[in-house]
Order: structure tokens, then sequence, then C-alpha cells
């Protein structure tokens, strides 16, 4: 089963999902509102059903926001109110692809990189599809920093195709990413008592 396949035919109980830690979510919301500004153009890359999408089209003038799986787009147009104003504009596109109105002052990836099958090709697709001081922000799964014993469970959920393939990465080796990829870093953080998803702020140098 391919990953576009595999969240196509998860999409519907993703949408369902409640979020696990709501304040954590809330405070992480927080901080990505306070890095944006009433004229920005975002884009959000692996946007699932659009949850987060639609509460920062609001704040800003546009909204952008893309995933590679149909059915999670078609839920997210389904759930944004159409094309009224302050609504994200959803399109179906790879995470590398590059995507109209560029360059954008804002590029998000929540919960995506750990799932891309390239890493560095996804981040020089969002450093060139970026304008010059624009901000990078993300919250990526990082299982080598896991116990032993997590990874064990995660490769054999993979293997049976519960769980999706996952890149097992460190948090230090998404910082070198980030910064081979031409990105200074700005700030890491964690929110609640999830140690394993660093909310990382990176900017591409002026």
């Amino acid at each position: 089963m391919t990953a576009q396949a595999f969240w196509d035919r998860h999409a519907s109980k993703y949408a369902k999902k409640p979020i696990a830690d709501v304040t954590a979510y809330e405070e992480k919301l927080r901080c990505v509102m306070a890095l944006l500004r009433p004229t920005d153009r975002v884009l959000e890359i692996g946007c699932g059903t659009g949850g987060t999408a639609s509460k920062i089209a609001p704040v800003v003038a546009h909204v952008t926001a893309t995933d590679f799986s149909a059915e999670m787009i078609r839920i997210a147009r389904s759930r944004s109110g159409g094309d009224a104003a302050g609504t994200p504009e959803f399109l179906q596109a790879e995470a590398a692809q590059h995507i109209p109105g560029q360059p954008f002052e804002v590029i998000c990836a929540f919960s995506l990189l750990h799932l891309v099958d390239d890493i560095p090709t996804v981040l020089d697709a969002v450093f060139h599809q970026m304008k010059r001081g624009g901000h990078f922000i993300s919250k990526t799964v990082c299982l080598k920093d896991a116990p032993r014993w997590t990874r064990a469970m995660v490769r054999v959920l993979m293997a049976v195709r519960i769980a999706p393939n996952v890149i097992i990465l460190s948090r230090a080796e998404l910082t070198r990413h980030l910064s081979r990829a031409g990105f200074e870093i700005e700030q890491t953080r964690y929110f609640g008592k999830n140690r394993l998803s660093p909310f990382i702020v990176a900017r591409k140098p002026a």
C-alpha cells in the first residue's frame, strides 16, 4: 500500500480522532499566531483535514493548505465553509511540490517531516518558496529520541500496516537537516508532556 493510499483509507478515522492533548495544542497554536501578521501569505504542507489551517486563516491575508491525500483534502474542504472570506484554499499536492502564490512569508509543517520520503528535498522546496526573512514553523516526531521499546513497537506497527511509514530520526538530525537547507533556528520548545515532538521555528536569512 502506498503512503497516499494509506492516508486516503484512514482519512475519515483521522478526522474523527480527538486532539490528544488539547492544552498543548492550544499552546502551540498561540505560539504560531504570535509569529503571524495580517499581511502574511501562509502555506501549510501536510495539512490533513485542515483544522489548524482553518484556525490560522482568519488572522492572515491568505492560507494555502496542501496534502497529498485526496480524501484528506475532500474532508478539509467540506469542513471549511467553501470559498468564504477567511477560509483556507485547500489543494492536493505533494510536500515538495511548488505551490502557486509563492513566495510565502510563513510555511508550516505540523506532524509531517517524519512521514516524508526525503526530508532534504522537502526542505529545499520550502526554502525556495519562502520570502527572505520568512519563517518555517514545524513540529516533528523524533522517534530516535524515544526508548528502544517504543521504536521497536512502531516498526512492528509499520510492518503490519497499522501505522504509516515513519522516518526514525532524532532532534539533532532534524536540526542538521534544517541548517543544511539554509535555515537559521530561532527557537525550539515542547508542549505538554510530549518530549519527542519538538516545535521548531526556523528563519530564512534576510
